[in-house]
C-alpha cells in the first residue's frame, strides 16, 4: 500500500482527469477533492472514485471541460445548471453563490441540478463554516443513484442521500456534521470490497433481502439499509425532497446524468445576535462537551469534525495511504491515459 505526500497525489490524479479531457481547472478542483477526503480519512470519497469519473466521462455522463451556469437567481437565491460538469466543480461554484449571497443579505440558499457525484458533502459546508458562516446541505443521489432499501423494504428506493451542517466556533475547528442517511456509504462497500474485508451485518442485506457480512452482495442486487432505522429514513426522505425535488433533480429522462440535486443553506449568525458572541458560546459548549468524562471504552469525548481535524493533521505530515486496488486502478488509468506517473509525482 503506497503511501503519498497529498500535493503529489493531486498532481497524479490532475493530469489523469486532464488527460481524460478535462479544463485545467476542473482537474484541478477535483483532485483536489478526492485526495482531500482522502487526507481527512474518508477514502470512500476518495482517489477511490477516479476510475467511477472516467467510466462516466466515457459515458457521456460527465462533462470534463464544462462550467456550471446561474439558471435563475434573485439576492438570496441561485439555481445552479452544472451543465453535467463534475459535481465538485458545480458544488464549489453553488457554495461561493450562496457565500457570497449570505454575506451581503444575511441568509442564502443554491441548489444544483444536471449535476454528478458533488464528493464529500461536508467539503462544501465546510467552506460556509470558513467564513465565519453556518452552512447546511442536502444531497439528493437521484434516481439513477438508488442503493437503499427504505425502512422495512428489501428492494432500492433512495439514494445515500448525506446531509451536513458545519458551524463556525471561536478558537477550534469549526463543528462539522456529514452523514449519509443511509448505515454507511455506498464508497465504503466499494473500499471494503477491494481490500478484501468483510463489512458489518446491518449494512446490507442480500438480493433475498437477508442479513450479509460480504460487501459484494450488494454489487449483486442487494440494498444498503437505511441508518437507525426509521430514522435513517426519514432523513433521507428529507433529502430527497429538498436536495432532489426541490432542485428539480428527481427522477430523470433516460440517460440524463443528472441525478446528485444538492441544496446548500448559509446563514450568518450575525443575524440573531453579534456573532462574535455567538462564536464564543458555541466553543464554550464544545469545551463543555470534551470535558464530559468517557465513558467505557472511549479515552475522551471528541466533537463532529474532530477525528477529521486530527487525520488530515497526521496525514498532511505523514502521507496518505492508498490500498493496493486503488493504486493499481490509478496505474492502470495513467497508462492508459499516457500519464506518466514518474512525472506527475
Amino acid at each position: 500500500m503506497p503511501t503519498l505526500p497529498p500535493a503529489q497525489l493531486t498532481a497524479l490524479v490532475a493530469r489523469i482527469f486532464e488527460a481524460a479531457g478535462a479544463s485545467q481547472h476542473n482537474a484541478r478542483v477535483v483532485a483536489e477533492s478526492l485526495v482531500l477526503s482522502d487526507t481527512v480519512g474518508h477514502e470512500s470519497h476518495g482517489v477511490v472514485r477516479v476510475r467511477q469519473y472516467l467510466n462516466s466521462i466515457a459515458a457521456g455522463e460527465i462533462a470534463p471541460a464544462a462550467e456550471p451556469t446561474v439558471a435563475r437567481e434573485t439576492a438570496v437565491m441561485a439555481s445552479v445548471d452544472a451543465c453535467r460538469t463534475f459535481g465538485q466543480v458545480a458544488a464549489r461554484f453553488a457554495m461561493g453563490k450562496a457565500i457570497e449571497k449570505a454575506a451581503a443579505q444575511g441568509l442564502a440558499v443554491a441548489g444544483i441540478h444536471h449535476c454528478n457525484h458533488v464528493g464529500r458533502l461536508g467539503e462544501w459546508v465546510h467552506m460556509a463554516a470558513a467564513t465565519g458562516m453556518v452552512g447546511l446541505a442536502f444531497c439528493s443521489l437521484g434516481k439513477r443513484g438508488a442503493a437503499v432499501a427504505p425502512h422495512g423494504g428489501a428492494g432500492r428506493l433512495l439514494g445515500t442521500n448525506p446531509i451536513a451542517a458545519a458551524v463556525p466556533v471561536a478558537a477550534r475547528p469549526p463543528l462539522i456534521v456529514d452523514f449519509a442517511t443511509s448505515a454507511v456509504a455506498e464508497g465504503k462497500l466499494r473500499v471494503a470490497r477491494n481490500r478484501g474485508l468483510p463489512i458489518p451485518e446491518g449494512w446490507v442485506v442480500a438480493p433475498d433481502g437477508s442479513p450479509t457480512s460480504d460487501p459484494n452482495d450488494f454489487y449483486r442486487g442487494g440494498a444498503l439499509l437505511p441508518a437507525a432505522g426509521h430514522k435513517g429514513y426519514g432523513l433521507g426522505m428529507l433529502a430527497e425532497l429538498l436536495g432532489g425535488l426541490l432542485t428539480d433533480s428527481g427522477p430523470e429522462p433516460q440517460n440524463a446524468a443528472a441525478g446528485h440535486g444538492t441544496l446548500f443553506i448559509v446563514l450568518n449568525p450575525g443575524l440573531f445576535r453579534p456573532a462574535e458572541a455567538f462564536l464564543a458560546d458555541a466553543a464554550e459548549l464544545c469545551a463543555r462537551a470534551a470535558a464530559v468524562p468517557p465513558g467505557a471504552g472511549f479515552d475522551e469525548v471528541l466533537l463532529p469534525g474532530d477525528p477529521e481535524h486530527r487525520t488530515a493533521e497526521r496525514r498532511r505530515a505523514e502521507g496518505v495511504p492508498v490500498d493496493d486496488a486503488t493504486w493499481a486502478q490509478l496505474q492502470e488509468a495513467a497508462g492508459a491515459l499516457g500519464v506518466p506517473i514518474d512525472l506527475a509525482l
